[in-house]
């Protein structure tokens, strides 16, 4: 975006005086990502059946206990009470497992798919050793 001089602005550099333009933008970021989540939105839901009816009424309409009611809970007021606190978090671990191969057996697959390069992942004749099934040449070759 420029201006009338041809210098270069940003929005936050124009709308940046606004008073509490910070949080409102943070907050409808925060809108829209819990707009888009339906579980997020069902979590809501929950939230205030709980509140309204108590948790016995909960477990039987939801099948959702107050231990993880009271987890939702705490997730949303560490987050300052924004609804995208109750969007469920990826599951994918941090630290995903490493490949274990012998990295010579991996030099000798990729010499020999270079020769012949028609040998797909299942096919186990070539191999010199018995231990090198297609369980191991799977992961090397893809």
């Amino acid at each position: 975006m420029r201006n009338n001089q041809g210098e270069k602005t940003t929005l936050h550099y124009t709308f940046g005086k606004i008073s509490g333009y910070k949080e409102v933008s943070q907050m409808l970021s925060s809108l829209r990502k819990f707009n888009q989540s339906e579980v997020a939105r069902e979590r809501q839901r929950i939230l205030n059946y709980y509140d309204h009816y108590g948790g016995a009424a909960t477990l039987d309409a939801f099948g959702v206990d107050r231990k993880l009611i009271y987890v939702w809970r705490q997730r949303l007021r560490l987050n300052g009470r924004k609804p995208s606190a109750l969007v469920p978090e990826s599951t994918i671990p941090k630290t995903k497992r490493q490949m274990m191969v012998d990295p010579q057996i991996v030099d000798f697959i990729k010499k020999l798919r270079e020769k012949r390069y028609r040998l797909g992942k299942e096919t186990d004749s070539f191999s010199p050793k018995p231990t090198i099934g297609s369980t191991m040449i799977r992961p090397v070759v893809g």
